[in-house]
């Protein structure tokens, strides 16, 4: 079973630095332009896939459901910071992080994506970014999960 869940982990981070983009590569973790993504890193340590911390986010940013969390901000169209009871949660320290865009209830599917970064100056928050399609930033509402 470790095995299982170790190769998942391998195989979300290889899935995700796939789909970095040239337009998000300039933007920056936080959106700040001209800041890059895509240096090579070290990890200060390993990543196993265990999931500590879970939200799951309203596209207000209010929270319908959460494990571990401290606050939650609306930071903008398709922005936002959700903050966890703990140490610095940053990727350099082995924590690894992804979405699901869900409706949270009964609905249709979203033509909406996520992705998440260290939040700049809040080392115990994610930073989560959404746009639809056309890379217009939209809100909605999520699943977050943090590993290490």
């Amino acid at each position: 079973m470790k095995r299982y869940a170790w190769l998942f982990s391998l195989s979300v981070l290889a899935v995700a630095a796939g789909f970095v983009t040239d337009r998000e590569a300039k933007a920056g973790p936080n959106g700040e332009n001209g800041a890059s993504i895509t240096e090579a890193v070290t990890l200060a340590n390993a990543t196993r896939g265990v999931v500590f911390f879970t939200a799951a986010i309203n596209s207000d940013a209010t929270v319908a459901s959460c494990f571990n969390c401290s606050s939650h901000l609306h930071l903008g169209t398709g922005q936002y910071q959700v903050g966890f009871n703990t140490g610095a949660i940053t990727a350099n320290n082995g924590w690894s992080r992804w979405t699901q865009v869900d409706t949270l209830s009964t609905g249709s599917i979203l033509d909406v994506h996520c992705t998440t970064a260290d939040r700049l100056g809040v080392p115990t928050a994610v930073f989560v970014y959404c746009a639809n399609a056309a890379g217009v930033p939209t809100d909605t509402s999520f699943f977050l999960f943090v590993a290490r």
